[in-house]
């Protein structure tokens, strides 16, 4: 979430996902590399997504684990949090969930993970409606959290961001001399007193992930009640967290450098725009002479009361800490920088690559817009000029994300479409209402260091996923704010990239009581679309780690296998296995006529139908058994498009309902939850241990041959009562949203294309 400046706010497919294009920064670079990646996963078939985290487990039990989360809203006060232990083929809510996360605490505004390198802890926070942050570590891969629900010192506070410093890899989060530490930077919104005013950027400290400030140390702490019970010492952090710019717009992420034996090692390094969002500022603080370790650089640099008491004056009363530095990635100018944050990683070498979407204008966008990218080989404290990485036939991009491995091996990930403008030649993302039409891009380089570097690009989507406009002006902002404000990139173990994107392909929309107007009026409410979370691998091409390979993965057209034995309930810090009943291990699509297509999902009991209540009941009596995909608009016009499914649903054991339908939601404002109701009673039947629906394409868009089901993906799951046969959606305007009749999501295959022919 990102607040305003000034106003506290309430086959064919894979030729397909194989093209790519060349886009150099000038006529002089050479063409860069262009990867393959495979059919995106969803994350969750009933919640929706919103700027989602991702990362992927380097070290413990659970290396090789990838973990997303989620904000739901404050309305509901949730935030979610999954895990994929089978190679990001399928995901589950982490055990420790209550409804989403670690049930002390409300949330739903911002959600942001780390995982530490060396030992697998898992660090989550949440934003708890612009007031405090509650932050939570987890150390058996989110079965249980540590958890406070006032984690730092201060109240109006906004957009979190988390890097751990590991000694150069040798050393865990810890209260101990020698243990690495964990940085916290966020927003205390317009609380900046200085001449710019505005926002004020400031960084905690942490020894425990739980709470956050300066001047922490380890010790034994009683329980209080926004604590769930620990063991061993907690660190203390009783002073409030230091000023580290005067000049700030909107934070984006922090890094350390943990290259050891570095000259710039434990130089810890903060990315935001300008106060007056034309500049890219990276902040940077290596602490004090004397300073070589995790623990002296992070408690010179978060200590606020290290400060020039010389600059203190009635108008300047911030007490930036003297320790800080700022240098200019991207210069103030006439352009603006915040669609939506700037993004920062560094190679092996230390070497560092700043990222940013870059529209021409200050006011409003006059022009199209690409993303920039800046290299600094000393510490951030010189930049190279701004390096063009999208294509000339790409004029409108936002949100970019990086990741960097190898010396000079750079990938960037964003929303991209050609569409530069409206019809009334307003530029900008937030500017085309009607014809917007956006896919997820990446692009990647291995000479990132050169004057003019390469860069090949991957079109990852396999279809697009938002029509519309995408807003960048935060809450308080314009009109559809359905994907947030940012996306992400990150390694995976062997150098391949792992997107997490929002997919909006749905037709569960809210009410528009804006009318379509730019600006938004007290009380009104914009049409928002929604769409689950996906996550794209890269199945092909060069690793960001030179000398590695990056993993095949098959990308799979009409049907798909599945390993057996993964079905199980998640819930109460344990998993419960699942019947063989529940445990899906194929699905597929193919034709039956000219009029309908025959759908299957195979489960691991050849006795199916005897089996269809399960004992005991897992999560509730009602078990469902499903295939679903997302669809384009066929008709070729502009539109969300819509997700569609088959179901079989049985109540405790009794004759089962075979149907077809697309999602509705229950919903605030905007979508909060998805739903498939049993709309149109179809023909089925099992056989052994097979599903096998007939479905008449006309309910389900009326695709013709050469248009696509996208992401098909069969599973399981268990709800309290059977779902209705209309399409009802729930509007509830406020305070804790929590349906009992949410499905437990128990097992899923990996996702398969079908083009209709």
């Amino acid at each position: 979430m990102k607040t305003s400046q000034r106003v506290l706010a309430t086959g064919l497919v894979v030729t397909a996902l194989a093209g790519g294009m060349a886009a150099n920064a000038s006529s002089k670079a050479p063409a860069g590399p262009v990867v393959k990646f495979a059919t995106p996963v969803v994350v969750d078939f009933f919640h929706p997504g919103y700027e989602p985290d991702v990362m992927t487990s380097p070290a413990g039990k659970y290396k090789g684990s990838t973990y997303v989360s989620v904000p739901n809203g404050f309305s509901t006060t949730m935030s979610y949090i999954w895990r994929s232990d089978d190679n990001r083929r399928s995901f589950h809510m982490v055990e420790g969930n209550a409804l989403g996360k670690s049930s002390t605490c409300v949330g739903g505004g911002d959600s942001e993970l780390q995982v530490d390198p060396v030992n697998g802890a898992v660090y989550f926070n949440d934003l708890q409606g612009l007031t405090n942050f509650t932050n939570s570590r987890s150390n058996d891969g989110g079965h249980t959290f540590q958890t406070s629900c006032a984690s730092v010192n201060g109240a109006g506070v906004d957009r979190q961001w988390l890097a751990i410093d590991s000694n150069g890899g040798t050393s865990a989060v810890g209260t101990a001399a020698g243990d690495g530490r964990l940085y916290f930077d966020y927003d205390n919104v317009d609380q900046d007193l200085g001449p710019n005013g505005g926002n004020q950027l400031v960084m905690n400290e942490s020894e425990d992930g739980v709470h956050y400030g300066g001047e922490c140390n380890g010790a034994d702490t009683p329980q209080t009640p926004d604590t769930v019970p620990v063991v061993g010492p907690q660190s203390v952090c009783p002073l409030p967290p230091a000023v580290i710019s005067e000049d700030e717009g909107i934070p984006g992420n922090v890094i350390v450098d943990n290259v050891k034996g570095s000259k710039y090692q434990h130089r810890v390094y903060s990315i935001h725009t300008s106060n007056n969002g034309a500049g890219v500022i990276v902040s940077w603080c290596s602490g004090k002479a004397g300073d070589h370790t995790a623990a002296t650089v992070a408690q010179d640099c978060t200590d606020p009361t290290q400060f020039d008491p010389k600059a203190i004056s009635a108008s300047d009363q911030d007490r930036k800490n003297v320790n800080w530095h700022d240098s200019f990635a991207r210069v103030k100018g006439d352009w603006q920088v915040g669609q939506l944050f700037p993004a920062i990683r560094m190679d092996t070498a230390g070497n560092l690559y700043a990222v940013w979407s870059e529209y021409p204008g200050t006011s409003a966008p006059t022009g199209p817009g690409a993303i920039k990218m800046s290299v600094s080989r000393d510490g951030a404290q010189h930049w190279s000029a701004p390096i063009t990485v999208s294509p000339s036939n790409l004029p409108n991009n936002v949100m970019p994300w990086i990741i960097a491995g190898s010396p000079g091996r750079v990938g960037i990930a964003w929303y991209g479409s050609t569409v530069a403008k409206n019809a009334k030649n307003q530029y900008g993302p937030d500017a085309v209402t009607q014809n917007g039409s956006w896919n997820v891009y990446y692009a990647m380089t291995t000479n990132g260091l050169a004057k003019h570097p390469g860069f090949g690009v991957t079109k990852v989507s396999d279809h697009p996923v938002k029509y519309g406009d995408i807003s960048t002006g935060g809450l308080g902002g314009s009109h559809d704010r359905s994907l947030g404000d940012y996306m992400q990139v990150q390694l995976g173990l062997h150098g391949e990239a792992v997107i997490s994107y929002v997919d909006d392909t749905s037709a569960d929309r809210n009410t528009d009581t804006l009318n379509g107007q730019l600006v938004p009026v007290a009380g009104g409410t914009p049409s928002e679309a929604a769409g689950p979370v996906m996550v794209a691998v890269q199945s092909a091409g060069a690793s960001m780690f030179a000398g590695k390979n990056v993993p095949t993965i098959t990308s799979y057209v009409g049907s798909v296998r599945n390993a057996a034995g993964d079905a199980f309930l998640s819930t109460g810090g344990q998993d419960v296995p699942a019947p063989k009943a529940l445990d899906v291990v194929g699905a597929s699509i193919k034709k039956k006529d000219a009029k309908n297509v025959t759908v299957t999902l195979t489960t691991n009991d050849p006795n199916l139908q005897n089996d269809l209540q399960a004992v005991p009941p897992l999560g509730g009596p009602v078990d469902t058994w499903m295939v679903r995909w997302a669809a384009p608009d066929y008709k070729g016009v502009l539109g969300d498009g819509n997700m569609f499914y088959v179901g079989m649903q049985s109540d405790g054991g009794q004759a089962p309902s075979f149907y077809t339908g697309t999602t509705t939601s229950i919903m605030t404002t905007h979508t909060k939850y998805f739903t498939y109701p049993q709309t149109t009673t179809i023909k089925g039947v099992i056989q052994g241990a097979t599903i096998i629906w007939t479905l008449p394409l006309s309910a389900v868009g009326s695709p013709k041959g050469g248009q696509g089901m996208f992401s098909v993906t069969g599973f399981t799951s268990t709800q309290v009562a059977p779902d209705s046969s209309t399409s009802v959606t729930v509007p509830n305007q406020g305070g804790n949203l929590a349906d009992a009749n949410i499905p437990n999501l128990i097992s899923a295959t990996a996702p398969f294309t079908y083009i209709v022919h």
